[in-house]
């Protein structure tokens, strides 16, 4: 008798534990789950320390991007951002690899970091390191001796493909659906002209968000998660902290203490912080969209938990721009 479809499984924690012993030389191993959704986030406790192991869902990722993603936090490591690099198997690999129901999927291993999440423990300091972090990234990124095999962060194809998702799973909310299409048919002219070339375009963390900054109790930040880097536009990595903090206490000091620490280390060009409400629409409705792209995967209410924050701020940015364009009709000279 032939299986049921399985869109996504959940791999035994027991039969995990086992298996990294295995793989990495290791004893007294235990997992637990922590999160599951683009990624599944184990924490594994053993005889040598904490780890933590992330389990990709089945044809997310290449093994060969997964494998760039890595190799990346490498480079970073090496050039002395804090990250969390991967931790290779006893034959050094960096992949393990697992036969789920829905096909294979993989694994990597990474060293534990201490600390609270920048969202729990912000503070001037703390966001003003953060800045300087991803500025660091992005400058480093350049320094690579070979190109990196990620992928090209299409922004109109991400335009696209949100608002395509919005549609599937938001048919309750035909006026969200409407207002998306709009913004995003706003949006896309504005992108054309932007330049694609160092040092406002290159490989970049993609995902600069709170909740991927880790501030220990010493005050250091160590910058996690790059599972959306590749290459695209610096500004969009600035628009997406400046976009997260939209609303919140503290907003504008914040805003000015990561922009501070940013341009400690690269000076963002005249046309950047123009381009940056439009970097925080775009982000806002990636926002909306990845959630309702993996709605069978990650169930309706996580959707529809920040569905009304995102909407907002989409609102907010969407009427900066409109204010911003008649501004400059207002001062163009008549013809």
């Amino acid at each position: 008798m032939a299986h049921f479809p399985i869109t996504k499984s959940y791999l035994a924690t027991a039969a995990l534990a086992g298996r990294l012993e295995d793989e990495y030389d290791l004893a007294n191993v235990r997992c637990r789950l922590i999160s599951a959704t683009l990624r599944d986030v184990h924490l594994v406790t053993t005889s040598r320390g904490r780890f933590i192991f992330y389990v990709y869902r089945h044809g997310y990722r290449a093994g060969e991007q997964i494998a760039a993603e890595w190799e990346f936090v490498d480079h970073l490591a090496a050039c002395g951002v804090p990250v969390a690099p991967a931790v290779p198997t006893r034959n050094g690999h960096v992949l393990i690899g697992f036969d789920a129901p829905e096909g294979k999927r993989y694994g990597v291993l990474t060293t534990f970091v201490d600390g609270q999440l920048l969202r729990q423990r912000s503070s001037i300091p703390a966001v003003r390191t953060y800045g300087r972090h991803i500025a660091t990234i992005h400058a480093v990124a350049d320094a690579m001796s070979a190109p990196l095999n990620r992928p090209v962060i299409d922004i109109a194809a991400l335009l696209d493909e949100a608002v395509a998702a919005a549609e599937r799973a938001l048919i309750e909310r035909p006026d969200v659906v409407t207002f998306l299409h709009e913004s995003a048919t706003r949006l896309r002219p504005k992108l054309d002209p932007l330049p694609k070339e160092s040092p406002t375009y290159g490989v970049i963390h993609g995902d600069v968000i709170r909740a991927n900054a880790l501030v220990g109790d010493d005050d250091t930040v160590t910058v996690l998660d790059f599972d959306f880097c590749g290459i695209g536009w610096r500004a969009y990595d600035v628009a997406s902290y400046l976009l997260t903090i939209r609303n919140t206490p503290m907003e504008a000091d914040f805003a000015e203490a990561f922009l501070a620490g940013y341009t400690d280390v690269r000076a963002l060009t005249p046309d950047e912080p123009k381009a940056m409400p439009l970097f925080e629409a775009v982000r806002a409705i990636f926002a909306i969209g990845t959630p309702a792209k993996y709605v069978d995967h990650w169930g309706s209410e996580y959707l529809y938990a920040f569905l009304d924050q995102s909407l907002e701020r989409l609102e907010h940015t969407m009427q900066q721009l409109a204010h911003r364009s008649a501004a400059q009709q207002d001062a163009a000279p008549d013809r």
